[in-house]
């Protein structure tokens, strides 16, 4: 069993006010954003030129106005509730006000979150003789925190972050305590646990080695993904003609650590073991592939997960878009968490 969901997306531009402690004290005066709003809607309750345009409604009179001469409140939070108000099916959105932040209202709840990051090295002393990381190499780290927005807010984020930024930044992590072994899945386990103790509500973190890889932790449970492009055929009308798009796929998985590794499964067996699949779909039609229905992204995502899960069993989850604001996420687990963002 599985449960569907189209994925699909909005930005506007408009300018705003806030009160000066709400996060930086130039935000008091007046300035302007680049919001985008994305919307996670279960297959059952619309379609995606539906979902698309009845987002376009609700962000439309939001376009070029003055926040603060339509709504009494205009902080990420009172913004993406008065979106939510707008639409009349369940749905999950998030709202970016900028890069670097946002929120996010899933079922009830509101979550807050932080994009930061820090420069580090490290090595993997576990990994095979010859494996890349086992030497000495660095990343430039991206890094989420995730909480509840009943119990913290960006402030809080950010002077959580803070403290926590100077013991990782331009530090050799296998010398920091906990950190000998610093997979991105014992990293962002680290990164919880040292800043669950002082910030209440911290829903998850996140973290990125690359811009296609990365791990999650919520306390409980390790997911990890790895994304990839592929160009692909579709069928674009009943008279049999096609068009095309270049999509992005992002492979989810969810499951326990290798005891000895530290990781779910290394990054590279996961493209590694997809790439039989990542031939099938790259350069070809993709109605063509035997069980997709009229190349239509949520047969494909099922087809990828049927293709990939006898060689990848802690596969959880694939989204594909075809486009920034477009695509589909299908979950073949019930409990993985919506959105990465």
């Amino acid at each position: 069993m599985h449960a569907s969901y189209l994925l699909a997306g909005a930005r506007f531009e408009a300018a705003r006010q806030l009160s000066a402690d709400w996060f930086e004290p130039q935000f008091a005066s007046l300035h302007g954003h680049s919001f985008r709003v994305q919307l996670r809607v279960e297959n059952i309750h619309t379609n995606q030129a539906g979902l698309a345009e009845t987002l376009q409604r609700a962000v439309q009179p939001l376009n070029y106005a003055s926040l603060n001469q339509r709504m009494a409140a205009v902080d990420d939070l009172a913004i993406a509730e008065h979106l939510s108000e707008q639409l009349s099916f369940p749905h999950s959105l998030t709202l970016t006000s900028a890069p670097e932040r946002g929120v996010i209202l899933d079922n009830g709840t509101r979550l807050v979150w932080l994009n930061a990051g820090f420069e580090a090295a490290h090595q993997l002393p576990h990994v095979p003789a010859g494996h890349k990381c086992g030497r000495l190499h660095g990343h430039g780290f991206g890094v989420r925190l995730v909480a509840d927005a009943a119990s913290a807010n960006h402030v809080d984020l950010a002077a959580a972050w803070g403290r926590l930024f100077l013991r990782l930044n331009h530090r050799y992590l296998n010398d920091i305590p906990g950190l000998a072994n610093p997979t991105s899945e014992v990293l962002a386990q680290w990164i919880y646990r040292e800043l669950s103790a002082d910030l209440a509500g911290l829903a998850w973190v996140e973290v990125r080695e690359t811009h296609t890889a990365g791990s999650q932790f919520d306390g409980r449970t390790f997911r990890i993904w790895k994304e990839q492009h592929f160009e692909s055929a579709v069928p674009f009308d009943a008279d049999g003609n096609y068009t095309g798009h270049s999509y992005l796929i992002r492979l989810m998985l969810q499951g326990e650590l290798d005891g000895a590794m530290g990781w779910l499964l290394d990054f590279g067996d996961v493209k590694d073991r997809f790439k039989p699949v990542y031939r099938q779909l790259d350069h070809n039609p993709l109605d063509r592939l035997a069980g997709i229905r009229n190349g239509h992204p949520a047969s494909v995502a099922e087809w990828v997960h049927a293709e990939l899960s006898p060689l990848v069993p802690e596969l959880a989850r694939v989204d594909l878009m075809e486009r920034d604001e477009r695509g589909v996420s299908v979950l073949f687990k019930d409990n993985m968490r919506w959105p990465l963002l």
